[in-house]
């Protein structure tokens, strides 16, 4: 049996720089920085201070019906949700159920509400904790209220893989329709910002400044120093060619190839190999090679030893073309998103083949000189963009890659 082609007819960004699909590529083409001073709780306590966050947000605006609460990773998902099938012009309750699947994917969910579920355990006890909250604490919480607001009965699956959890269900998504087992998937990740979650980070030791350094997210630059959070959703539609033509969808690319691997060495010095082999898997048997490609989409996000284990293994599948093969990454923009990340750039390469626009890599002085990339610096590259292979990468293993292209 043929594969079914796979394309993508709506997007639905929430991020720091601009929410829906116009202002996200704004905010990318005018080089626009979400990352800002933290202003959801006091930071006094910290050594860090920036975050990515949202600002001016109401969800209301997004919801088909009245809701007693929602956790902030829900408000986002809706709101992601809302734009994506309006981008697509796709009503969802006039949709194949059993041909349409929802895919989901978050780090830590609902990690919010269950803090404050928590903190009323122990500080009130059992018996005088909010009950509205306990729903609320679930990782697949926001999956389940999303099918019930839209009536999607059909399959749907939520993701929790780390830093690659919307590509995992990107990945999903876009096996089912190749296998002719769905016609529409509506498909991404978000993740939500606070305090427990920051700090969680900073305890870990991940986050931006270092002893002795200054905060800044800084992508493949030598004096790169941790990365810095954000919060937001990605959803994307992803459609079979055919559907999306007869009823005249706008295409705004083509997923045409992707490639998965997990190894915990990822996150080691010299740990790169395993990333260069998910590049190679998007691309094999594919019609063009990576000397085709017109820009790559990094993961880099600051991480001293992770950045460099990415841009070895570009480096080493780029080889003689690494030349004229523009290297970006969007969190020096929109901060580590974590289980949104690999939504808000998928969306983001497909703003840049419709713009024909790379984006430039925020903060980067001085590249890292072991790398021999060629990085994005400045106000960005204009330039005709037609493929793109894009890297997502959880520090604990998991790499996907995906290879999109432009519908000719």
């Amino acid at each position: 049996m043929n594969s079914k082609r796979v394309v993508i007819t709506g997007v639905g960004p929430v991020s720091a720089i601009g929410i829906g699909r116009e202002p996200f590529f704004a905010g990318l083409r005018e080089g626009r920085s979400g990352i800002a001073a933290i202003t959801s709780f006091d930071t006094t306590p910290y050594r860090s201070k920036l975050a990515a966050e949202i600002a001016h947000f109401d969800v209301k605006e997004y919801l088909e019906s009245e809701k007693t609460y929602l956790d902030r990773a829900s408000e986002l998902a809706f709101a992601g949700m809302s734009l994506a099938l309006e981008d697509a012009d796709l009503d969802a309750r006039k949709l194949d159920s059993d041909g349409t699947a929802l895919l989901l994917g978050s780090a830590f969910g609902n990690l919010g509400t269950l803090g404050m579920f928590f903190d009323d355990f122990v500080k009130k006890g059992p018996r005088l904790v909010k009950p509205i909250l306990f729903p609320h604490t679930y990782s697949n919480t926001t999956i389940s209220l999303l099918a019930i607001e839209y009536g999607l009965t059909g399959y749907h699956a939520s993701f929790a893989a780390g830093t690659v959890s919307a590509s995992v269900a990107l990945l999903e998504g876009y096996d089912l329709i190749r296998q002719g087992r769905a016609k529409i998937a509506l498909a991404g990740g978000f993740e939500a910002f606070s305090e427990l979650l920051f700090a969680g980070f900073l305890h870990r030791g991940l986050l931006s400044p270092r002893e002795g350094t200054r905060e800044i997210c800084a992508p493949f630059d030598q004096s790169r120093n941790g990365l810095i959070l954000g919060e937001g959703c990605g959803i994307l539609v992803l459609e079979e060619l055919e559907s999306a033509q007869a009823r005249g969808a706008t295409i705004y690319g083509e997923i045409v190839g992707a490639g998965m691997v997990g190894d915990s060495s990822v996150g080691d010095a010299g740990g790169g190999n395993w990333i260069l082999e998910a590049m190679k898997r998007a691309l094999k048997d594919l019609p063009f090679d990576e000397g085709d490609l017109d820009n790559l989409s990094a993961n880099a996000n600051g991480s001293p030893i992770l950045d460099k284990n990415e841009g070895r293994a570009i480096a080493s599948l780029l080889e003689r073309n690494s030349v004229g093969v523009p290297v970006n990454s969007v969190k020096s923009m929109i901060g580590e998103t974590l289980g949104a990340s690999g939504a808000l750039q998928m969306i983001a390469a497909l703003g840049a083949i419709t713009d024909g626009f790379v984006p430039s890599i925020h903060n980067l002085e001085t590249p890292d000189s072991e790398l021999d990339i060629d990085v994005v610096r400045g106000t960005g590259e204009k330039k005709d963009v037609h493929r793109v292979l894009l890297n997502s990468i959880d520090p604990g293993g998991s790499i996907v890659s995906f290879a999109i292209q432009g519908l000719k």
